[in-house]
């Protein structure tokens, strides 16, 4: 049985449920078994990012601050089998796009994930890739990035984000008369009537950003050509 363990950066369930699903999904075999582990940790980017490169480098912060947050505990319990094998960050952000004169704000999320090429991590790799993984302290860490579809936010949150300076979910509580929403189905949830909740937004991401270890021949091996 092979281990892989996830250190999230994060504490809200919605996140912490799509990595697993994930994760699940793409290690899919009965010799697999994941294990999460939940890191709350600073993003080191504002509250409410706006545009890509804002909120890519929250996901990234938090990824890494998860990884090491992950690494120190398992050295302080001097439990090294505990050492992660990936971590990931989820962050939300907005964009702003002007169109026909109007502002308008699209909703979206960036996934990093950190992982290295070892056995472990390559284990979820296409059954025709000839990737050679490498353990030990020849690894190296390695980083895959996806982002969510985007979609267009109401006038009502809008006016609420951009001129009274609200995070999204706060904005979302006060539109929608709902508590802690983003730990909940979250905006895409109540707009889509239930159809995408906030969990199942972040999933299709997610394996969209561990493609590197998928088809790890292609994104680590130099030879490949």
């Amino acid at each position: 049985m092979t281990t892989v363990r996830v250190a999230v950066g994060s504490g809200n369930p919605c996140k912490i449920e799509a990595v697993r699903r994930a994760f699940d999904q793409i290690f899919s075999s009965d010799d697999v078994k994941i294990v999460i582990s939940s890191h709350s940790v600073p993003s080191g980017v504002a509250d409410q990012p706006f545009g890509d490169e804002e909120t890519r480098q929250g996901a990234k912060n938090r990824a890494l601050a998860a990884y090491n947050a992950a690494c120190s505990e398992a050295k302080e319990s001097n439990h090294l089998e505990d050492m992660p094998d990936f971590a990931v960050g989820l962050e939300g952000g907005l964009e702003k796009v002007v169109h026909e004169e109007d502002e308008e704000l699209w909703c979206m999320a960036w996934m990093a994930i950190v992982g290295s090429n070892s056995t472990t991590c390559a284990s979820a790799k296409a059954e025709d890739d000839e990737f050679c993984a490498v353990d030990g302290e020849s690894k190296s860490l390695s980083w895959g990035y996806a982002k969510t579809g985007s979609f267009l936010l109401p006038p009502a949150l809008c006016d609420l984000v951009l001129n009274k300076n609200m995070e999204l979910g706060h904005a979302d509580d006060v539109v929608f008369r709902r508590v802690n929403s983003k730990h909940g189905s979250g905006t895409v949830g109540v707009l889509t009537k239930g159809e995408i909740d906030r969990t199942e937004y972040y999933v299709h991401a997610l394996k969209l950003a561990l493609i590197p270890w998928i088809r790890p021949q292609l994104y680590f091996d130099s030879s490949a050509s």
